[in-house]
């Protein structure tokens, strides 16, 4: 663990340790049976020729990690295989896999995901899709509470428990289609924090600003002539004619003496010029901020995240199973501790 944080220069809070595989876990395959049994390699490269090329019907990406990882793992522990068989049994009545199986099409990948999150790399569509992950939960697990006779499939619905919290933040947080980086903007949705609205409101509004300040000024003043403008050499400013010199407030502040009329600013103008000439950037500068702020939520709830991703990905496998047992007409073995095989009613073909 130690080597690992010194060579990629930072924590990984998703690393929780390491956990040792016993020559009694698995069965082990060395390289050259593994190539010659065909398990996800054949001659020809074409991968529906393999055993993983027959058995993959997985909806996810990580189902199908999943399934690549247990082909070549293949248990010893019965205990172990008679707890998936009864998974499989389970959801194999009335078909139950068939709705689980479009349930899980809404799932992402939020295995890799939130590695991402826990090295702070994650992106904006990352969190889309863990939000549209999120989101799928409830529907998931209310199927799976009609699984009631099998101890796995209920422990592994226990860890796909909803998370509201999670999600609200995420879609009060994240537009609905966020761009590819974060420095490019328009990645935290409006209503998220006020701060981050005004400045988009001054970056993107300031001639209507100047239009309501005018009109404000105007009825406040009493002038209606008052103008309130912009050029790049003397900044923002009110404008007022030698006429209504008597009416100017004493809040205003002269700034610039012309021909005919005098220019003022006031405090509130000169916040306002400060904000809008670097509204744009102050806005880049404090969305990251809030995003990096957001990780950092995320990041204090990655253990529940990498649980629910860990039995979305066993489901998914399971249900992969279920469903090539019907396609593919496959029976359930009986498992025994004597060593033998016995085939009975073979037919020949």
């Amino acid at each position: 663990m130690q080597y690992l944080k010194d060579t990629q220069q930072s924590s990984l809070p998703h690393l929780h340790g390491i956990k040792v595989e016993q020559n009694s876990d698995c069965i082990e395959l060395d390289a050259a049976s593994r190539r010659n049994l065909e398990l996800d390699f054949h001659p020809s490269g074409q991968l529906q020729y393999t055993l993983l090329g027959v058995l993959d019907k997985t909806i996810t990406a990580m189902g199908s990690r999943c399934l690549r990882r247990w082909i070549h793992r293949p248990l010893r522990d019965q205990q172990h295989i008679k707890a998936r068989y009864d998974s499989i049994a389970s959801l194999l009545n009335d078909r139950l896999y068939q709705n689980l199986q479009q349930s899980l099409r809404g799932v992402g990948d939020i295995e890799r995901i939130s590695s991402r999150i826990a090295l702070k790399s994650a992106r904006p569509r990352d969190l889309l899709v863990l939000r549209q992950t999120l989101a799928v939960l409830p529907d998931l697990q209310v199927l799976l509470f009609t699984i009631d006779s099998c101890h796995h499939i209920s422990e592994l619905t226990r860890q796909i428990a909803p998370q509201p919290q999670l999600l609200t933040l995420l879609q009060a947080a994240i537009v609905d289609n966020p761009p590819v980086l974060v420095r490019d903007g328009g990645v935290i949705a409006p209503g998220y924090d006020a701060e981050l609205d005004e400045l988009r409101l001054l970056s993107q509004n300031a001639d209507q600003f100047l239009i309501d300040m005018e009109i404000r000024e105007r009825q406040e003043t009493g002038i209606s002539t008052l103008k309130v403008n912009y050029n790049r050499v003397h900044g923002y400013y009110i404008e007022i004619s030698h006429t209504h010199a008597d009416k100017v407030p004493l809040h205003y502040t002269r700034k610039q003496t012309l021909k005919g009329a005098e220019r003022y600013i006031t405090e509130e103008l000169k916040n306002f010029e400060d904000k809008v000439l670097s509204a744009r950037d102050k806005s880049l500068s404090y969305e990251k901020s809030l995003y990096e702020d957001l990780l950092e939520q995320l990041l204090a709830q990655l253990t529940t995240i990498q649980n629910c991703a860990a039995a979305l990905t066993e489901l998914d496998v399971l249900i992969n199973f279920a469903e090539r047992a019907e396609t593919l007409d496959l029976v359930q073995p009986l498992l025994s501790h004597e060593p033998g095989i016995r085939l009975r009613a073979c037919q020949a073909f």
